[in-house]
């Protein structure tokens, strides 16, 4: 297997990803709305279909966002159970509720992302039974649907969800919308195997771009997320981690640290060109920054 040269990443990343998630500190939720207005009657499992961004500080980070992915903020309900969702063009992209650090910590935010599954007690199960852990058991809100949250064997987090408003189609993401999905661990051929059984994804090694991504999760024709290697000797936590498409990734930069965020990972030539970075909001949550030009039909994406 090849394995990509970047490892000074998970050093950075480090910094920016705590032990254990603050998520599951509260056992009830507010009102959630659906995903999708109007429903969808669509069913993508393997789709990652939504985002929830946890963070000690709503306020902070919510004009994050909004300033740089021009994303619309919409309050859900207000502290203490304080929830909002982010809109871009009408379209909900993200979700945002308000958790507490954990003890000794001075600020606190993750991001957690979620797949669509066809039946979330059962998939939960599945995890406990191959040595993942709930870190929310199931939940069902007759909006919302049924979700649970979970770490892998190796503790990176993950949202599962079966909608009740069906699942987002496929579609080529706008700027400001999420677009890509990437398992960052160590373990490669352990974690492609739990998530091949777990959400039966194809599962193909990328070998054009093996500085980028080692291996690529697939369901139903369409490439779903990647898994891509830490260094074995890295404290770092395995993490997803997503990618938002930007016009300009230079640009993102520049007005994310204007905005108090900070730059985990710069872009340069050997990575995509400089299409792709990494940078963490005000209160060290990283999320990636991608710059991607869609083919037209008949040609093939390089």
């Amino acid at each position: 297997m090849t394995v990509g040269p970047w490892r000074f990443f998970g050093a950075l990343l480090a910094v920016a990803v705590l032990c254990r998630p603050a998520t599951a500190q509260e056992s009830d939720f507010p009102p959630l709305p659906p995903l999708n207005e109007p429903a969808t009657a669509l069913a993508l499992h393997g789709k990652f279909v939504w985002a929830d961004l946890f963070s000690s500080d709503i306020d902070k980070v919510r004009g994050f966002y909004s300033d740089l992915f021009d994303w619309e903020w919409r309050y859900v309900s207000s502290p203490p159970k304080a929830y909002g969702m982010f809109y871009k063009d009408g379209i909900a992209v993200a979700g945002l509720a308000k958790r507490d650090p954990p003890e000794g910590a001075q600020a606190y935010g993750t991001w957690v992302y979620y797949v669509s599954v066809a039946d979330v007690a059962a998939t939960e199960a599945a995890f406990l039974e191959r040595g993942g852990e709930a870190l929310l058991p199931r939940r069902s809100m007759p909006q919302r649907g049924d979700f649970s949250i979970l770490a892998d064997p190796d503790g990176a987090i993950l949202g599962i969800m079966r909608s009740s408003s069906g699942d987002p189609e496929d579609f080529q993401a706008a700027v400001g919308e999420f677009i890509w999905y990437q398992l960052f661990t160590r373990e490669l051929d352990p974690a492609a195997e739990f998530y091949e059984t777990l959400f039966g994804y194809d599962i193909y090694e990328k070998e054009e771009t093996p500085e980028i991504v080692d291996y690529i999760l697939s369901a139903d024709g369409y490439s779903r997320a990647g898994i891509g290697a830490l260094p074995e000797n890295s404290e770092t936590v395995p993490t997803w981690l997503g990618y938002v498409r930007v016009a300009d990734v230079g640009a993102a930069i520049a007005k994310a640290e204007e905005l108090g965020g900070s730059v985990l990972l710069p872009p340069t030539e050997e990575r995509l060109g400089g299409d792709m970075a990494i940078i963490a909001d005000p209160e060290g949550t990283p999320i990636g920054l991608l710059r991607w030009t869609y083919p037209e039909p008949g040609e093939t994406q390089q």
